[in-house]
C-alpha cells in the first residue's frame, strides 16, 4: 500500500464492537542472529519456525518476524477481514498492508502475518505495527505498536 491509498487507511472510520476482544501480541524473530542462549524456550520456537527447512535457501526463507494476534469473537458468526498494517526500517514511513478474511469468524481467533524472507532481508525489520479487524471495511477492533 503506498501514498494515496496509506492517506485514506489513516482516515477510516473506527466504531468499536463489544463483542471482539484482542486478547494477546506475539512478536517472534525468527533470525539466526538471534542467540538462544540454552533458553528452551527459544530454541524450540526457532525449531518450530524452521520445520521442514533443509538447505540455507530455506532458512533464508523462513528467517524474519513472525505476528501473532489472538483475538475472540463473540455472537453469532460474521464475516471480518484482520489487517495487519507496518512500516519498515529501510522504507521508513511507507506502510505495508497483509489481509486475511474470515467468512465465519467466531470464537478464537489466531491471525499469523509473517514478514520473512526477501521481504525482511530488502525492507529491514518492522517498527511500528498497526493490527485491526474489519467489518464491511469499518474498523471494529484495533492494537498497535507504541510507534504507530
Amino acid at each position: 500500500m503506498r501514498g494515496e491509498e496509506a492517506s485514506k487507511k489513516e482516515q477510516e472510520t473506527f466504531i468499536p464492537d463489544k463483542n471482539i476482544k484482542i486478547l494477546k501480541v506475539l512478536e517472534i524473530l525468527n533470525d539466526k542472529k538471534l542467540k538462544a542462549g540454552g533458553l528452551q524456550s527459544l530454541i524450540y520456537e526457532r525449531a518450530y519456525w524452521n520445520w521442514g527447512a533443509i538447505v540455507p535457501s530455506d532458512f533464508r526463507a523462513r528467517a524474519g518476524q513472525i505476528y501473532i494476534f489472538a483475538w475472540k469473537k463473540s455472537g453469532k458468526p460474521e464475516a471480518l477481514t484482520a489487517r495487519f498494517e507496518y512500516r519498515q526500517l529501510k522504507t521508513k514511513e511507507e506502510v505495508w498492508s497483509q489481509s486475511i478474511y474470515y467468512p465465519h469468524a467466531h470464537g478464537a481467533i489466531d491471525s499469523i502475518f509473517k514478514v520473512i524472507g526477501d521481504a525482511y532481508f530488502t525492507n529491514g525489520t518492522v517498527f511500528a505495527w498497526r493490527f485491526s479487524i474489519l467489518k464491511n471495511n469499518v474498523i471494529i477492533a484495533q492494537s498497535k505498536s507504541f510507534i504507530w
